[in-house]
């Protein structure tokens, strides 16, 4: 959708950035967008024959180590450390190195993805966090609950045992139970 939006000034004759006169010609606007457009995708195609040309040194680089140990192993029977062996290997690491940094740096987008997955996991974890915190409420709500029941009940049994008390009593145990239970005083 962006290289439409990009080309269809262009055809309709607006022009490119910067110039708000019609084209005289199909030409002069396919001319243009060709530009446009190599100098757009210019870090993609570089990147692309660098990872072309990293994957042609990794099997040069096997191919060498290949054929010198093979080499090694049939006129002596045995294969040993030398020079050949070890550039082989030297090759072939610089150049997964070289193709690894190309594809996992350097490409275009792959620093936004990485943004977009850091985003995603900040938002994950406010959003674990805001649960666990209404969880922690409705738990300290429950437990509040018991701890002023407890409190009640022993207040009861210390003062005189008149059938008053008792009621007044009981309608304060169902004012804290109604209090804790109400949705607004678990969400601080």
């Amino acid at each position: 959708m962006k290289w439409l939006g990009f080309i269809l000034p262009f055809i309709m004759g607006l022009g490119g950035k910067g110039s708000h006169r019609p084209r005289r010609s199909l030409k002069d606007s396919a001319l243009e967008i060709y530009d446009a457009i190599t100098i757009r995708s210019r870090t993609a195609v570089f990147l692309s024959m660098t990872g072309l040309g990293a994957i042609a040194f990794v099997c040069g680089g096997v191919f060498m180590f290949i054929t010198e140990a093979t080499r090694q192993y049939d006129t002596t029977g045995y294969v040993f450390w030398n020079s050949t062996l070890i550039t082989s290997l030297c090759l072939t690491a610089a150049a997964v190195g070289g193709l690894s940094y190309v594809y996992f740096f350097a490409w275009p987008g792959v620093r936004a993805a990485d943004r977009r997955r850091e985003a995603a996991e900040i938002e994950f974890k406010r959003q674990q966090e805001l649960h666990a915190g209404s969880l922690e409420a409705a738990l300290s709500a429950l437990v509040m609950d018991f701890v002023r029941e407890r409190e009640l009940r022993r207040a009861q049994r210390t003062s005189s045992p008149s059938p008053a008390p008792e009621s007044s009593t009981e309608g304060e145990l169902h004012r804290a139970r109604a209090e804790a239970e109400r949705p607004s005083a678990n969400l601080h």
